[in-house]
């Protein structure tokens, strides 16, 4: 059994040697010195971890090119304008910003993030569609595996990124809405780490319900249902691949060591970091030190290796010609101005997404307008484009 820690921890709420190393006390400073870099806030809405069914389909990343020092005056004057009481510790989204009688606040926040504003070249929203997410995971961690065993790469040439658009974008008209869910819900169940033992999703619970959605779906005569059928069809053939991964899962917690990225494979928090750490970097230059909000899933050495991670993407894609990223820590937004800020874009960001998805949410009417073009184009993970997300959102205040 793994020993619990319970020492604490200077700089972060979380207990224990795993999150030691890499807690920021002292405040960002991007005038620190020649050769420290740009500080960047990052904070997440909408996480639930691995449980990536129920509750709202969408989880945002949220990022501010700001360091405390800046962050602070604005938050001052965010609590002086908004009427925020003193005793509030932290500015927070859903607890100031979120209800009906937040508009005034709303605007000012808008204000701060319009063209005009002194955060909208420093803002923006990464959108993760959940739907999507579970959908890329059946591909890459049964569909890839097959398909890596034949010899054959459908990472490099698009091929799996098609597989999971169409099971995503078709999968409801193929299986039905009730279907096309209750292949997500056990998705989600057979992954996920509640999930260690196998005994919440079995590999023949999973299987059954891909018989079924696939029987279904091969009844359809619409032409694009069949490209959910076809994804469906080479599910079916996965079930060592599933096995495989029912038996390599650890069966407890592994924050730390060779197994801990296994035990958060469908973690959208381990995707999402290195992604926004990259965009951040090719859109404001030079190396960076990203200041995260501390989470239970972000221990020192999942940090270690989000790090490595974000810069091999770039490089392996070309996209940066060297290492962009100086430092990944976390730090409490109790203390740090800008990850005050940085939940602020981040609630902004799901408040328009749920309202954008049809959702009565008077936070994203008032604000899909501003936040809409702050989101980025390589985190809409359902194919839209941030012009698409904001002339939708138009359309739909006229309607009203």
């Amino acid at each position: 059994m793994i020993e619990r820690d319970h020492a604490p921890n200077a700089g972060t709420g979380l207990l224990g040697a795993n999150f030691s190393r890499r807690s920021r006390l002292e405040p960002t400073d991007d005038r620190a010195g020649a050769g420290a870099g740009r500080w960047i806030a990052i904070d997440e809405s909408g996480y639930h971890g691995d449980q990536l069914h129920g509750g709202d389909r969408y989880m945002i990343l949220g990022s501010v090119a700001i360091d405390d020092a800046d962050a602070a005056a604005i938050v001052d004057t965010l609590r002086v304008e908004g009427g925020i009481q003193k005793s509030a510790t932290e500015l927070k989204f859903q607890k100031m910003f979120a209800g009906p009688a937040a508009g005034r606040r709303r605007h000012l926040l808008g204000d701060l993030l319009a063209p005009d504003g002194p955060l909208h070249d420093r803002a923006s929203v990464y959108v993760i569609d959940k739907h999507y997410f579970v959908a890329a995971k059946l591909v890459d961690l049964l569909l890839e595996e097959r398909f890596n065993a034949l010899g054959i790469d459908i990472v490099m040439n698009g091929v799996a990124r098609q597989f999971a658009l169409d099971l995503a974008t078709e999968g409801p008209r193929a299986m039905g809405r009730d279907g096309f869910d209750r292949l997500i819900a056990t998705a989600v169940g057979f992954f996920s780490k509640k999930n260690r033992t196998g005994d919440h999703v079995t590999v023949d619970e999973l299987f059954t319900v891909i018989q079924q959605c696939h029987t279904y779906a091969r009844r359809r005569k619409a032409p694009q249902a069949k490209k959910a059928a076809q994804v469906l069809e080479m599910l079916r053939t996965t079930r060592a691949e599933a096995e495989a991964f029912a038996r390599e899962r650890p069966s407890e917690a592994t924050p730390t060591g060779e197994h801990g990225l296994l035990d958060d494979s469908t973690d959208p928090l381990v995707t999402a970091v290195p992604t926004v750490i990259l965009h951040a970097s090719i859109r404001h230059g030079g190396k960076l030190q990203v200041l995260a909000d501390d989470q239970r899933l972000l221990t020192d050495d999942k940090l270690d290796v989000l790090e490595r991670g974000a810069t091999a993407v770039g490089l392996v894609q070309g996209l940066i010609e060297q290492s962009h990223l100086q430092s990944l820590v976390r730090g409490r937004s109790v203390d740090h101005p800008s990850l005050q800020l940085a939940d602020l874009v981040a609630g902004a960001g799901r408040a328009v997404a749920r309202w954008h998805d049809g959702q009565d949410d008077p936070a994203g009417q008032d604000l899909h307008l501003v936040v809409a073009p702050l989101v980025d184009p390589n985190g809409l993970l359902m194919g839209e484009k941030p012009a698409d997300f904001a002339r939708v959102d138009t359309a739909r205040a006229k309607r009203r």
